[in-house]
């Protein structure tokens, strides 16, 4: 029988050390949200993974929606959601925007309390995606790779490793296959050292965000062999418990909303747009040009049955340590964006 006090204490632990990686963060009061700001603006503490991705916040911010909605900022910059979701449950943060990853459900499984409200990037069906399943140009020309069925066998580069969610974009391009995350190898390697990982031999091919995929690409050391389905998304907002019952966790989510709609269709890519994006990631316009950016749902639904397929990929591959999946309802909560207003 497992221990519930040591249950407990481990995620105590999770808790004490998130805290740690994260300095800044203001601690919520008991109504999920922080004292009044500047002319009586309630602020929101976010952690936020610096990235071009969750371009619907930082438009929101600069262009005065969450102010509108009586809502000010206290972004804080995290590596992952893995080291913020620890300190949404415990209320020091209210809302996260990061990728998911075996370690979410892990989390709740083991009783933080937390809630998936929205997605965030989504792929679209262009032939320059913002992420591809790339594999060696030589081992493609040899005959050796020509498709995703080769790949039984391969190492197979990824972004954190067999339980992030660049795993699991792998997988799906494995089952249209007939194959699984079981028949090929992970290898746990940062984007930058990607395409020279290819080149020596040290990897077979790698799931990986652009402009890494298609310079490996126009520099002769990959070829693009598959890139996902149109409305995958791996990233999106994650709510504290505490933040879900509070009275700012709508209008929060209809500044996200209406910050989505100027990012539709080619109106991303506005001048506007381009230099807030950019200041928010620390880039320059002209490099964040040069990067195809991903879509956005109109409402930033979240997408429950996509993320049970996550889960059970990362149960069968044993990322995650239960065996049981959970129910959608226990992380997913799709009032915000069912109810989503913008003014």
């Amino acid at each position: 029988m497992k221990n519930p006090l040591k249950k407990t204490m481990a995620v105590v632990a999770v808790v004490a050390a998130a805290g740690l990686a994260l300095s800044g963060c203001a601690s919520s009061n008991d109504s999920g949200n922080t004292g009044s700001g500047a002319k009586g603006l309630q602020t929101v503490n976010v952690g936020i993974v610096q990235l071009s991705i969750f371009a619907p916040i930082y438009i929101a911010e600069a262009k005065g929606y969450f102010k509108d909605e009586g809502i000010k900022l206290n972004l804080q910059n995290v590596k992952s959601g893995q080291d913020a979701i620890p300190l949404a449950s415990s209320g020091k943060l209210d809302v996260v925007a990061a990728g998911f990853a075996a370690g979410m459900f892990s989390a709740v499984q083991t009783g933080l309390d937390i809630k998936v409200v929205g997605s965030m990037g989504v792929s679209d069906d262009s032939d320059e995606p913002a992420s591809a399943l790339i594999v060696s140009k030589k081992e493609h020309d040899n005959g050796t790779i020509t498709s995703v069925k080769d790949l039984k066998g391969k190492r197979i580069g990824a972004l954190g490793g067999g339980g992030a969610t660049s795993a699991f974009y792998v997988s799906m391009a494995l089952k249209e296959a007939g194959l699984s995350n079981k028949d090929v190898t992970f290898v746990q390697l940062s984007s930058p050292d990607i395409p020279t990982a290819i080149k020596n031999g040290s990897i077979d091919g790698a799931f990986v965000s652009a402009p890494f995929w298609s310079n490996a690409v126009n520099d002769g050391t990959a070829v693009k062999l598959w890139q996902t389905p149109a409305g995958t998304s791996g990233t999106g907002v994650i709510y504290g418990g505490k933040f879900v019952k509070s009275k700012l966790a709508q209008p929060f989510f209809n500044a996200m909303v209406r910050a989505s709609a100027d990012l539709q269709g080619d109106k991303k890519y506005s001048d506007e747009n381009m230099k807030i994006i950019a200041k928010a990631t620390d880039q320059t316009v002209e490099s964040l040009k040069a990067v195809p950016l991903y879509s956005w749902l109109p409402n930033l639904a979240p997408l429950p049955d996509q993320l049970a397929d996550m889960e059970k990929v990362w149960i069968d591959a044993k990322a995650i340590q239960y065996t049981t999946p959970l129910k959608p309802s226990t992380y997913v909560d799709t009032t915000f964006a069912d109810n989503a207003k913008t003014k």
